[in-house]
């Protein structure tokens, strides 16, 4: 078989056609009737209250190191609502490669890594400002070619889902979209990876690549991204051979999935630093949630060591209260 027919057929995996031709069929499908979505998308813009996003300091942050500011599109009503509905009716039933994980129900962080593990060789790379850097061009091209809607819906259904030409960070319909324009341009990463017995797969904007020949997929992936708009950041790309400490979206590929130590180490900081009542009482819930979601992070791969995390929270937010 040839390159250009392994990719043919490659470009047909996990896709499934939404199949929209009309605006009845439209209408049947989003539960609102025509003259309301053309509303709404002829004012999409409007409909968005965008707002930097916050830097909390970490719970266990020695100094707090400003970085780039990045700024939350935040749709808002009544296009949060209709684009709930393109999410919840269209986008939550189109079948995504098996290579993909991030952002698909029933896929956890775990799973990713267990494709992984053991592997003599693990390459990680990162998409640079994946969301911004995805055109309303893209996202036109996936709902017209790859879920066959028609031109004209095809065209509503891109402006419903981004902003000033680009993908809306924010907005719930951003990760599925991302997914399948990621998807639609990496048919020849696919059969690169397939020539070298080199597994593969997507966290959203990272990317595993595992074997003993995973060091020589690297530029295919580089200039497919390249080539499609996208850049990968240089800092990110970690290739981590046989005798390399190897860390997957944020686990530790030892013996067993662990959390990495210094982790842990700087969770149970945290939890002590709440516990000496070293936080600022304005601060007190949005860090305790932030302590809440680490340990919960910790559950998700050793639900063992989070047990004692659990027991040191309480404790600590039991001190907080007494004083």
């Amino acid at each position: 078989m040839t390159d250009e027919q392994k990719l043919a057929d490659l470009a047909k995996i996990g896709k499934e056609t939404v199949d929209l031709f009309s605006f009845r069929k439209l209408e049947v499908c989003l539960g609102l009737p025509r003259n309301e979505i053309r509303s709404i998308a002829s004012r999409a813009g409007g409909f968005y209250d965008p707002f930097p996003k916050k830097q909390k300091v970490r719970p266990f942050q020695q100094k707090f190191k400003p970085h780039k500011v990045r700024t939350i599109d935040n749709p808002i009503e009544p296009l949060k609502s209709l684009q709930k509905e393109i999410n919840d009716r269209i986008l939550r039933k189109v079948a995504l490669p098996d290579y993909v994980y991030g952002g698909v129900k029933g896929k956890r962080v775990l799973d990713n890594v267990l494709l992984h593990f053991g592997s003599r060789a693990l390459v990680t790379m990162d998409i640079r400002s994946f969301f911004p850097s995805i055109t309303n061009l893209q996202v036109f091209r996936v709902w017209r070619n790859d879920l066959n809607c028609s031109p004209r819906i095809a065209s509503l259904l891109t402006t419903l889902t981004t902003i000033q030409r680009r993908l809306p960070q924010g907005a719930c319909t951003s990760t599925t979209l991302a997914n399948l324009v990621l998807s639609s341009i990496y048919c020849p990463i696919q059969v690169e990876c397939e020539k070298q017995g080199v597994l593969y797969s997507t966290w959203v904007d990272d990317l595993a690549f595992s074997g003993s020949e995973a060091r020589q997929v690297i530029q295919v992936p580089v200039e497919t991204l390249r080539g499609a708009g996208f850049s990968v950041s240089r800092r990110k790309l970690k290739v981590m051979g046989p005798a390399d400490r190897k860390i997957l979206t944020g686990v530790l590929m030892s013996r067993f999935p662990s959390v990495v130590p210094e982790y842990l180490s700087q969770l149970r900081a945290g939890i002590h630093r709440l516990l000496m009542k070293d936080v600022d009482p304005s601060e007190m819930a949005s860090y305790i949630r932030s302590l809440e979601g680490r340990i919960a992070h910790v559950a998700s791969i050793v639900p063992l060591k989070s047990k004692k995390l659990l027991r040191d929270l309480e404790n600590a937010k039991r001190a907080c209260r007494a004083a």
